[in-house]
């Protein structure tokens, strides 16, 4: 069945990282078994790289009436998608426009901006208001986890015969690092301490820094890691920063800021473990890129990190200071441990492919056209 399907790809335009890696490796997935429907990607703005997609991936820059309060999307989006024949919609972050012309289909990543919208900027969180009226529009439902995929049969039970779990995909460009030259540069660049655990991820509330801070503070003295904190300032950062300022152990906390994607498999691979006490993911990408770069990983037992870590990963209860803080001694005292958390995270990975969420995205699109 031929179909010309519409996708969003405007948040391609702010930094790589969470959806906007679902929509670049989506893409790329779907260019990669898909030799015959046709693409159109639309954007408000210039994607600031080159996607390097077939001829039938043709983005689509949509600035009418303005870019201003989604102007472009609630009216301009559906005008340019009559002009272009599209059959189907999907809007790979959630919302769309109020008025659609074809069937829709949404991926939820989580319910976070609807459920607990205080750990949300306030286009977000205001954005949550709207989020039971997306879900009546779409005609198919993809959810990344059978974990968001249950909150939202809990919270909306109408939902249920249009959801399909589509699992993500894990970039082969995530393996483990070798080569002293490459992590030698990058230990300079950064300024990395020579024996460190690694915290990864966009700082904002859900990522639960504060209770990693203070079991950093009980660990100290029972291992000799440093913490090193990556990822871009995301909102009500504020408290974090000042929380590592004032540490008590300030010296053995590093903080990069954003790195650039080439640089995440090797400073996994530099890292002697990923410690991701995250208190609520839709799925939680880093928790795979570490398996996959062989370096051992200490996750929450809530939410999806157990669906998507399975039994590879050290699990830890995120809001329990002290289950952190046993965490981080055992996976940092116990090289045993390490071993088998490495071990297991590798014959993990194998189940997730960028390959496997194209084919059963393509699914989902031929069920919303039925």
């Amino acid at each position: 069945m031929y179909m010309r399907i519409g996708m969003k790809i405007s948040p391609l335009t702010v930094l790589r990282a969470g959806i906007p890696n679902y929509i670049f490796h989506l893409l790329k997935a779907l260019a990669d078994v898909d030799n015959q429907n046709d693409y159109i990607l639309y954007t408000d703005r210039p994607v600031p790289f080159e996607l390097d997609l077939p001829d039938r991936f043709r983005i689509a820059t949509v600035t009418f009436p303005s870019r201003h309060l989604q102007l472009w999307y609630q009216i301009g989006l559906p005008m340019q998608m009559k002009k272009d024949g599209i059959q189907l919609y999907h809007d790979p972050v959630y919302p769309l426009p109020f008025v659609l012309p074809v069937p829709g289909v949404i991926t939820v990543h989580d319910l976070s901006n609807y459920t607990n919208p205080g750990v949300h900027k306030f286009r977000s969180a205001l954005s949550g208001k709207f989020f039971p009226a997306h879900l009546r529009k779409a005609k198919q439902i993809i959810t990344d986890s059978l974990y968001t995929a249950s909150e939202l049969i809990r919270l909306f039970s109408w939902t249920e015969s249009k959801i399909s779990v589509v699992h993500l995909g894990i970039s082969d460009s995530f393996r483990k690092v070798t080569s002293l030259s490459v992590l030698n540069s990058l230990k300079e660049r950064l300024r990395l301490p020579s024996q460190f655990f690694l915290f990864l991820g966009t700082l904002e509330p859900r990522k639960n820094l504060p209770r990693l801070l203070e079991a950093f503070t009980i660990s100290c003295g029972k291992i000799p890691h440093s913490l090193v904190i990556t990822g871009g300032l995301g909102w009500k950062y504020e408290k974090m920063l000042e929380l590592v300022s004032d540490h008590p152990f300030r010296e053995r906390i590093h903080l990069t800021g954003f790195v650039e994607d080439r640089d995440i498999a090797p400073l996994l691979s530099s890292a002697e473990f990923l410690v991701y006490p995250s208190i609520l993911e839709g799925f939680g990408f880093p928790v795979l890129e570490a398996m996959a770069c062989g370096t051992p990983v200490i996750t929450s037992n809530v939410s999806s990190m157990p669906e998507i870590a399975g039994d590879a990963a050290l699990l830890i209860d995120p809001l329990s200071v002290d289950s952190i803080a046993r965490g981080l001694i055992e996976m940092g005292s116990n090289d045993s441990c390490r071993k088998e958390h490495i071990e297991k995270g590798l014959e993990r990975v194998r189940d997730f492919s960028w390959r496997k969420t194209a084919v059963e995205t393509l699914r989902v699109y031929e069920k919303a056209l039925t």
